[in-house]
């Protein structure tokens, strides 16, 4: 007995190894598809990436049965890396699966797409005038008007920024009543396009007087008259 004692030790050690190797191992290996997060890195500070990238990317994972059902898609993702962009233009940048960060024993078998479309482009700095923007009904109009700041700095893509000429203000609905007015305005968002204000928390200020210019009798003015054009 006592001899069997000190055999038992081991032999139950080596029982319960078994059947940890077994819980661990018994599934086999297997494969799996998910998708996860695509994230691009180190954008040098003068470039800009203006075309739109899928969210995420499929990829083919194999390994132990095991570790692949317990993998969590929230901490994986694939990188591009965008450190090497110096150009504008269209560039075909590999997907790099180096960076998915695996636990051991597990690989990545595919990616798709194992490549993306970086279009790239210089960010530039412009100077654009403000133009104020009114929503009024037939026969009334805004004469001397003046904006401050009459002119404002935006950065962006040169894509877009070359195509602009001048910055809108959002319509301002200016009560119905003859005189002068003071007002603050927003500009129209460009945010969608990559650009944006150097200026933060910019307020635009609008002045100006608000004419009336429908007959006293209540007569519809001429319309020819009103558009400054008319046939002669």
């Amino acid at each position: 007995m006592r001899m069997l004692r000190v055999l038992g030790l081991p032999f139950w050690s080596v029982l319960i190894a078994i059947v940890l190797w077994v819980q661990v191992h018994g599934q086999g290996m297997g494969s799996v598809r998910m998708d996860v997060a695509l994230q691009v890195r180190d954008v040098p500070a003068d470039m800009v990436i203006v075309n739109d990238l899928p969210d995420q990317v499929s990829v083919t994972i194999s390994g132990l049965q095991a570790q692949l059902n317990a993998l969590d898609t929230k901490n994986l993702f694939v990188s591009v890396d965008a450190s090497s962009l110096n150009m504008p233009g269209v560039i075909e940048q590999a997907l790099d699966v180096e960076t998915i960060d695996l636990p051991v024993g597990l690989k990545v078998e595919k990616i798709q797409p194992d490549s993306v479309q970086l279009q790239v482009d210089h960010i530039v700095t412009r100077t654009l005038e403000v133009v104020p923007s009114f929503d009024l009904p037939q026969g009334w109009e805004v004469q001397h008007v003046v904006v401050t700041p009459s002119i404002v700095k935006l950065s962006g893509p040169e894509v877009w920024l070359s195509t602009l000429n001048k910055v809108d203000t959002v319509a301002v609905r200016l009560p119905l009543e003859e005189g002068l007015f003071d007002v603050q305005a927003e500009l129209v968002p460009l945010s969608g396009q990559g650009i944006h204000l150097l200026e933060k928390d910019l307020s635009i200020r609008i002045r100006g007087e608000l004419k009336h210019t429908s007959t006293v009798d209540g007569d519809v003015p001429d319309a020819n008259a009103q558009k400054g054009t008319g046939d002669k």
